[in-house]
Order: C-alpha cells, then sequence, then structure tokens
C-alpha cells in the first residue's frame, strides 16, 4: 500500500510544528519533523542561524530517514521549499526530494514576515534580517507552487494566524 503523506512547509517560524500539533490531535494521524528525521539519522540539519550547509545531502537524508524509520501509511510531514545556505543565500529544495517522497497533498504555511522574526527572536534569542526572511518566504511560496504543478498534487495556502478548519478539511480530503 502506498503511503499518504501531507507535506507542510512553511519557514522558519511559520508556526509548523504549533499547528502540526495541532491538526494531529484533529485527524488522529501521526506527524514527523524532516529536521528531527534528519537529526535523527544522526547528520546535522541547522546551525543555529537556521543555515544549510548542503541542502541537497541533507534532503537525501531525509528521504533515507523517512524510509527506515516511519512505517505509518498515513502522516503529516513538516518541512520547507526554501532554505538558507551557510552564506544566507536562498537555496531551494530539489523537486526530486518531492518527487521522492510522493506526497498526496502539500499545504504552504505564511505568516506576516514580522511576527515570524518576532517568534524566532523570542525562540532562538537570534535577530534576522526582515528583507531575507522574506525573500526566503515569497521563494518558499514560489517553489511550492512549482513543485505542486509539476507533481499534479494539490496545494493549499494557509495562514497561521487563521482558523484551521478549511485546512483541515483539505488535509481530510486526501487521507481517503
Amino acid at each position: 500500500m502506498k503511503r499518504k503523506v501531507i507535506f507542510i512547509g512553511g519557514i522558519h517560524g511559520v508556526g509548523k510544528s504549533t499547528l502540526c500539533n495541532k491538526l494531529v490531535s484533529e485527524l488522529n494521524i501521526p506527524h514527523y519533523s524532516a529536521s528531527d528525521l534528519i537529526k535523527r539519522a544522526e547528520q546535522g540539519l541547522f546551525t543555529k542561524n537556521k543555515a544549510v550547509a548542503n541542502v541537497s545531502k541533507n534532503q537525501d537524508v531525509l528521504l533515507t530517514a523517512l524510509n527506515e524509520f516511519v512505517d505509518e501509511p498515513c502522516f503529516l510531514l513538516d518541512g520547507h521549499f526554501a532554505l538558507f545556505d551557510t552564506n544566507h543565500k536562498v537555496r531551494l529544495v530539489p523537486e526530486e526530494t518531492f518527487v521522492s517522497i510522493e506526497p498526496a497533498a502539500m499545504c504552504v504555511l505564511t505568516c506576516d514576515v514580522k511576527v515570524v522574526l518576532e517568534r524566532i527572536a523570542a525562540r532562538d534569542g537570534i535577530q534576522h534580517d526582515k528583507s531575507a526572511y522574506e525573500e526566503l518566504s515569497n521563494s518558499e511560496l514560489e517553489h511550492a507552487k512549482s513543485v505542486a504543478e509539476r507533481l499534479g498534487v494539490p496545494l493549499f495556502f494557509h495562514d497561521t494566524n487563521n482558523d484551521t478548519l478549511e485546512l483541515t478539511q483539505f488535509i481530510s480530503s486526501h487521507l481517503e
């Protein structure tokens, strides 16, 4: 049986974990974080400043970790469509990663970048450049659209300040 993965993407601090934890209780399905799976596979993902040394290599580790650690037939997977490299340049997660994950549906989370930066500062104690995060957010959204179109996968945009009813319905409809 082919597993049904719902990919929940968004930039750092947008609220992926918070939203997925809420969805877990509403939908009664498990949630995995791409970064946690990569760490579990004993590979470093992020430095404290959220930079990734080798985006492609980390995605290969993620795919191995999914096959090694995840047995459930349906689950939420949160991750990214775009990341900062160690030079703080925006790098797109390779489309091949999503081809291999084979998501049944995808969602990209949005939120005002100012709010995101406040969350990151409160959580990590680090101030980030607003324009860099705006570029990251725009790249995340555009790449999500491109990946969804290439894969022929439904894509839902959700502002994390909004109610989750429509998102929950969207996800439920793609788990059946």
